[in-house]
């Protein structure tokens, strides 16, 4: 690396690859280096100008390295070590890392203080291949999302709104975390989605196409108790009233996906802003969860959630989960691409939507941004942070 790192640095009509000066480290702050970061979903928004997020340099998912500490910092943490930042503080709104404070798309960035002590930077709990650095934030969400449902789902069939990155992770835990009396039934936007979950096909989980003539019918019968709405924003409220045609009563929905403040919806007379239910769980808190009771127009009783961020303990548990099966989801990592190209394949990938990369379909798009070992290794017992 030049003396001066590169970012992918976004523009109002242009991403593009350039020089940055090196952060200058303050008592109490950390130097890292990123390794990989995944391209999400929420980056596709802020590059279609669908969410107008400040940050000049997205990325939010994957594992970086210590490369200086600041000097209160040193007592605590090392160069070399690997470790997760928690991209949203559960307590402070204006932080949120890759959205409104430049991310991980760079080669170098600094940690503040403040976020250290924290507690938002966690060391790597096991070894794991790089990349499934990836999927560390994505796996968190869902494990979230679907602890909190478990408090509140009955037996029957899970329906999960979108074939993403997020999608295909619930349809991998939905069984262990809701019990095995929840089979999946994977709802697709596309037939090119379609036809790549048939050929990576999970037991327990049935894949279906949004436009089928068909699935009026399989979706009436299937006794279905709740939902997942894994989508983009400009698709939760549709999802949303779809699902509710074929819900059965006291079914619990989460509302996964991005929703546009102010939001109603009018098959929910009774909920004034569906994002303002989406905000109630926000970091792990409250630990016990919160939730709306409430009927749709036809006076059925519905539950509702939702959940920005986690908690360390979710990101902790992600890793495990990957690290215990990666053959499980690795498939998901379907592109890498190094840092000088990525730039012009986000551009690429923002300006289309037809989720297609070097002729094949994506899910998780894997930026190498530093030089990466194939192995992330865990931080060592004797090493292991103080917690903030």
């Amino acid at each position: 690396m030049s003396t001066s790192p590169l970012a992918i640095v976004r523009y109002p009509r242009h991403l593009t690859l350039r020089e940055r000066p090196l952060p200058a480290l303050h008592d109490g702050d950390l130097l890292v280096a990123p390794l990989l970061a995944g391209l999400c979903g929420t980056d596709l928004q802020v590059l279609r100008g669908e969410r107008h997020d400040p940050a000049s340099v997205l990325g939010h998912e994957g594992v970086v390295r210590i490369v200086a500490c600041g000097r209160s910092a040193g007592a605590h943490w090392q160069p070399g070590q690997h470790v997760i930042l928690n991209p949203t503080h559960p307590h402070d709104p204006a932080q949120l890392l890759g959205h409104l404070q430049d991310g991980l798309f760079q080669q170098r960035l600094r940690v503040p203080a403040g976020l250290v002590e924290a507690g938002l930077v966690v060391p790597l709990p096991v070894d794991l291949p790089a990349p499934l650095a990836t999927l560390i934030e994505p796996l968190a969400s869902v494990i979230y999302g679907l602890q909190l449902m478990a408090r509140h789902k009955r037996p029957g069939p899970l329906l999960v709104y979108g074939d993403g990155t997020i999608g295909h992770l619930v349809a991998r835990c939905a069984r262990a975390l809701l019990g095995p009396d929840s089979p999946v039934l994977l709802i697709h936007n596309s037939l090119s989605g379609l036809q790549w979950s048939q050929h990576h096909a999970l037991a327990h989980t049935r894949c279906l196409l949004r436009d089928d003539p068909k699935l009026d019918a399989r979706l009436r019968h299937s006794g279905a108790t709740a939902a997942v709405l894994a989508t983009p924003r400009n698709a939760t409220l549709r999802s949303l009233a779809h699902a509710l045609d074929y819900l059965a009563d006291d079914a619990v929905i989460d509302l996964l996906g991005g929703v546009a403040r102010g939001s109603p919806l009018a098959e929910l007379p009774d909920v004034a802003d569906l994002a303002a239910v989406r905000a109630l769980n926000c970091g792990g808190l409250p630990e016990q969860g919160a939730f709306v009771h409430t009927r749709d127009r036809w006076r059925r009783p519905r539950v509702l959630f939702g959940h920005r961020g986690v908690a360390t303990c979710h990101l902790v548990d992600s890793c495990r989960w990957l690290a215990r099966q990666p053959e499980l989801f690795m498939p998901l990592v379907t592109h890498q691409v190094p840092l000088e190209e990525a730039a012009a394949l986000m551009q690429q990938i923002a300006n289309s939507h037809d989720r297609l990369l070097h002729g094949r379909r994506f899910v998780k798009v894997a930026i190498t941004i530093n030089p990466c070992p194939a192995i992330l290794r865990a931080t060592p017992a004797e090493a292991m942070p103080c917690t903030p």
